[in-house]
């Protein structure tokens, strides 16, 4: 009988070799709300798992504004006004617009928020607001005095967030598991280095997608508009069906100890045949945290009931989150079920052959 600890599943010319502690065997995939219970149970007992979300968007809010506005608000206002003096009048008041947007966008605009890294990384709901005022008033705010170092600055705070990110994914994964993890530093430092792996992938995979889309996309805008515009609806949803199976990916990192690249297939494979209700999984959990936000965003920036938007809008990300590693366990444990029932049907099949193992 095959290893439940070393699973081989072949699917053309690609094996995926699963590699974790856990012995359970699942007869039934994971259950939507069950599970969703479970992890908001999990984080009401484990409170303190909300800490770094929390400390996050309370440094963002009430800490220091770095701003890039007068970095680039030069080049802004020259592009504005050769686009006044080459656009037909009936565009003066487009372009016009458009400079009021961008100016509103530069003056809200915090490089710190960077620091919300994505895929992995710690949920913040001030860095999606980017409020410019607190309750004691206007903030101090720090002008980026060169591209070179806001270059810097945001290099800087892009690993500092993925390494918060680890952190907050690998308590998460730990609190998750149904048996007790030590926290360990080489494991962790190892997860950091497989994060940073899997952004740099996944930012390879869209610029060599983005290019040819960018390109067809002006292609079909010249040729008539309204095709461009079903063009791009048409590729969105698309893209929205290659991203759905690459949502596990962070999981196998900090779940099973995985490197980026199998993690990612892992991911795939798992949900294309076995786990096909992700996708209702992965809308729910959207239309949750979404949904609430709505709530969360209600005080201006200059009230301290922002606090409990902050503060709910970390509990909610974080029992989500903790949601989706519990029901990547479960789907784990019916993928090795019937992964070890096809092995045994075959087995049987072959009058005893072996299955294929490791």
């Amino acid at each position: 009988m095959i290893e439940p600890s070393k699973v081989i599943y072949r699917y053309g010319k690609i094996i995926i070799r699963m590699k974790t502690d856990m012995n359970i065997l699942s007869e039934r995939p994971p259950r939507l709300f069950a599970t969703l219970v479970k992890g908001f149970n999990l984080v009401a007992s484990k409170v303190y798992l909300i800490l770094i979300p929390v400390v996050v968007d309370l440094v963002l809010w009430l800490g220091p504004k770095l701003r890039v506005r007068d970095l680039f608000l030069p080049y802004l206002n020259a592009f504005t006004a050769n686009m006044l003096k080459i656009s037909p009048k009936e565009l003066v008041e487009t372009v016009k617009a458009s400079n009021t947007l961008w100016n509103t966008l530069l003056e809200q605009f915090n490089l710190f928020t960077t620091i919300r890294t994505l895929p992995i990384g710690v949920p913040s709901l001030i860095a999606r607001e980017s409020p410019i005022t607190t309750p004691f008033g206007n903030p101090w705010l720090i002008e980026t005095p060169s591209l070179r170092i806001g270059i810097a600055i945001f290099g800087v705070l892009l690993m500092i967030g993925f390494f918060l990110g680890t952190v907050y994914f690998n308590a998460l994964s730990r609190s998750s598991n149904p048996e007790l993890e030590k926290f360990e530093w080489k494991r962790l430092f190892t997860q950091y280095a497989q994060t940073l792996l899997l952004f740099a992938i996944l930012i390879a995979v869209m610029i060599m997608i983005a290019i040819p889309v960018f390109v067809l996309i002006s292609i079909f805008t010249l040729i008539n508009a309204a095709i461009g515009q079903f063009f791009l609806m048409v590729l969105i949803f698309i893209g929205l069906w290659i991203l759905v199976p690459l949502v596990f990916s962070p999981h196998g990192i900090f779940a099973l100890d995985q490197k980026a690249f199998p993690s990612m297939l892992l991911s795939m494979r798992m949900v294309r045949f076995f786990l096909p209700g992700t996708g209702m999984f992965v809308v729910v959990c959207a239309l949750i945290s979404e949904g609430l936000n709505f709530l969360w965003t209600v005080p201006p920036s200059t009230s301290w009931l922002t606090l409990l938007g902050i503060g709910g809008h970390a509990f909610i990300v974080t029992a989500l989150i903790a949601s989706s590693f519990l029901y990547f366990r479960e789907g784990l444990g019916w993928m090795k079920f019937n992964i070890q029932k096809m092995a045994e049907a075959k087995s049987k099949y072959e009058n005893g052959g072996n299955p294929v193992e490791q």
